[in-house]
């Protein structure tokens, strides 16, 4: 019995040092520069849009990224991805397309991008014009190269902003 006495004094003595052991550190972010890297990615998403690529598209997401959508299924990796995003862009003519970043949130190797979007098209086939704005929200993840890319992608239409109502006093 007496030659058990010693662990929990051991325990004790181990558990003290794994508290004092240093953890890693965490680079600070710089909030600005952050928010720069994703409006840089930002764009490449857009041009790839106006360019009608979707492998394009793609390619800036994670390999198991995901683009949710707001009703409907995901689209998945970059196959699902590709496919669903061309299927969309063989469709339609793209002239503008504009994201603009509201907020991002540092999350250690992952950034939530808050923001809105808009783009304006012509139905390839009927000719009509087709415009579209909205809301989204990105969560980006930075891989091992140190390039941010898109991990989980939702975004929503909405209508433009409404002018508020003003009040008239009755006479």
């Amino acid at each position: 019995m007496s030659s058990r006495r010693w662990l929990p004094s051991l325990v004790l003595l181990l558990t003290s040092a794994a508290c004092a052991a240093k953890a890693p550190e965490v680079a600070a972010v710089d909030p600005a520069a952050l928010k720069d890297a994703i409006q840089a990615r930002e764009k490449e998403w857009s041009a790839a849009f106006l360019a009608g690529n979707g492998a394009g598209i793609a390619a800036l997401y994670t390999t198991d990224g995901a683009q949710l959508q707001a009703a409907g299924d995901a689209y998945t990796g970059h196959d699902g991805i590709t496919k669903a995003m061309q299927a969309q862009l063989d469709t339609i003519a793209v002239s503008a397309r504009e994201d603009i970043t509201e907020e991002v949130i540092p999350a250690g190797d992952y950034a939530i991008e808050i923001g809105r979007y808009s783009y304006q098209a012509t139905h390839k086939t009927s000719k009509k014009p087709i415009s579209s704005a909205g809301r989204y929200m990105v969560v980006w993840h930075k891989d091992a190269d140190g390039a941010w890319r898109l991990h989980r992608d939702i975004g929503a239409e909405a209508p433009p902003k409404a002018a508020p109502a003003v009040a008239t006093k009755k006479a």
